[in-house]
């Protein structure tokens, strides 16, 4: 037969219990705070704030409350994929102009960059 054991020493071994999609906290920021498609005016006060989004449309829509969900979200602290290719090293092949080699994204002749996305693309494609 079980039975609890009732004790008054402290327990030796504590459990975490993490809460997924919980009431929000009431001082959490934002994505818009952080999202790339946003645009954030702030006045003097902490209420004086107009949050402009441009992924929901050409011309924008103001949001009105804190965002903590959003399926067009692009954090802008992370660099978009044209800023990576900007900064990789990219390996060219040789050719009479130039020979084989490593060669910056950023300088790269916009012809040179529209041939390796295509090239790029044509072997994600099964």
């Amino acid at each position: 037969m079980w039975q609890a054991s009732c004790s008054s020493e402290p327990l030796e071994r504590h459990m975490r219990i993490k809460v997924r999609d919980g009431t929000p906290i009431e001082s959490e920021s934002s994505l818009c705070v952080t999202c790339r498609c946003s645009t954030i005016v702030r006045g003097r006060t902490l209420d004086e704030e107009l949050v402009v989004c441009s992924a929901l449309g050409l011309k924008g829509v103001q949001i009105t409350f804190k965002v903590t969900s959003c399926s067009d979200y692009a954090d802008r602290r992370m660099p978009s994929y044209i800023e990576m290719v900007q900064d990789a090293w990219i390996l060219q092949p040789g050719s009479r102009k130039r020979p084989a080699g490593f060669v910056r994204g950023s300088e790269l002749q916009e012809e040179e960059m529209l041939a390796f996305r295509s090239n790029l693309a044509s072997k994600r494609r099964p």
